[in-house]
């Protein structure tokens, strides 16, 4: 268990939007929630500390990361729509959580975990069910493990507010959330999964936000020698260099259904002149092409950074003529098994092809 200050928490973001994969939610405005939430220490714990009694629940936004406009002549009643879910299923159940853990790492919705620690006083669990940033809200280890998320509520900025006891499937839940968010200018907050701690330690991927604090330390460490932050970063999280070109254009990317369709393209400098890369994502980098062959796969991770300093480049905000390096990094275990490429890898999302990932393997 650790005090977090508020600098502490804006390194950890910064390592969260790394490892988001393009998505997460924004970095800029997850700093700007918690330098206005957070006014004094919060706890981080590792999940092994939490009470095996003791209740937390999952606060998190649901929507694109795209651009947004105004579409609506509605008022907007509530500030945080996260902060109002979580209030909304402590209410339902009767029960005080003592613990958030974040939906995922990125620069927004780890953000949302701290907001709301902020605000309410829980600790904020060291771990969270995916270790990365997903796309779809059955991408999770819950969903691997037959853990149900409800009951769950959704709010708006509006004030619409819904309470989920039940749901058929968590495919299900995702197209009730993403729905909800299309007629709310783009994004929903929600709170799910309310479990116990015994449950958790099950069930979390341990040590995440921990790794993302490191990520953030060493780049800042980098930055403050006149070192490579790049390097530091893919040192911090053993990835390899995947490619390092400038873009070819700005992102091409499409908002539909609630999600950030698109692609990145690249051409090679340096060790990579001559040669091609390419990015799909939907929220997150999902497939990356070498000179058209495929050369990395969801679940692992393909993280694009700004050579000059390390910063992630978010979906769908790449610019024509950026330097960027590109990092692969292998998912944990539990995402490498059969059930988890069934949801999470290229052919969930309709590529004729099987996964590819960094050691050309995963537990079938």
């Amino acid at each position: 268990m650790v005090e977090l200050n508020l600098k502490d928490i804006e390194q950890i973001l910064f390592g969260c939007a790394v490892l988001g994969t393009g998505g997460g939610g924004d970095l800029q405005r997850g700093l700007e929630t918690v330098r206005r939430t957070v006014k004094g220490k919060v706890v981080l714990m590792d999940v092994d500390e939490f009470g095996d009694e003791e209740l937390a629940a999952c606060p998190y936004f649901v929507g694109s990361v795209s651009p947004t406009t105004r579409t609506k002549n509605l008022e907007r009643r509530i500030e945080s729509p996260v902060y109002e879910s979580f209030k909304l299923l402590e209410r339902y159940l009767g029960k005080k959580f003592g613990a958030v853990f974040p939906t995922e790492l990125g620069g927004g919705n780890t953000a949302v975990a701290f907001e709301v620690a902020a605000q309410t006083g829980a600790v904020v669990l060291d771990g969270d069910p995916v270790g990365r940033a997903v796309p779809e809200v059955q991408h999770t280890s819950f969903y691997l493990l037959n853990i149900p998320m409800t009951p769950f509520t959704v709010c708006n900025h509006f004030g619409d507010k819904m309470i989920i006891e039940e749901v058929s499937s968590d495919e299900q839940a995702e197209q009730i959330t993403r729905a909800v968010a299309v007629v709310s200018e783009g994004k929903v907050g929600v709170t799910s999964h309310p479990l116990k701690g015994s449950v958790l330690k099950k069930s979390l991927v341990k040590g995440t936000v921990s790794l993302a604090w490191k990520v953030g330390k060493a780049r800042e460490e980098a930055l403050l020698k006149g070192k490579n932050p790049v390097q530091a970063i893919a040192n911090a999280l053993s990835a390899k260099i995947l490619f390092e070109g400038t873009a070819e254009s700005d992102a091409m990317w499409e908002d539909r259904d609630g999600f950030t369709y698109g692609e990145m393209h690249f051409t090679g400098v340096g060790l990579f002149r001559g040669r091609k890369f390419k990015i799909w994502f939907k929220n997150e980098n999902l497939i990356a092409w070498i000179d058209e062959q495929v050369c990395l796969t969801c679940p692992d991770l393909i993280i694009v950074l700004r050579a000059k300093d390390g910063t992630p480049v978010l979906n769908p905000h790449l610019r024509e003529g950026e330097h960027v390096v590109v990092l692969g990094v292998a998912t944990n275990e539990l995402w490498r098994s059969s059930g988890a490429i069934e949801v999470f890898g290229p052919r969930h999302f309709g590529f004729d092809f099987d996964e590819v990932l960094l050691n050309g393997r995963s537990e079938k």
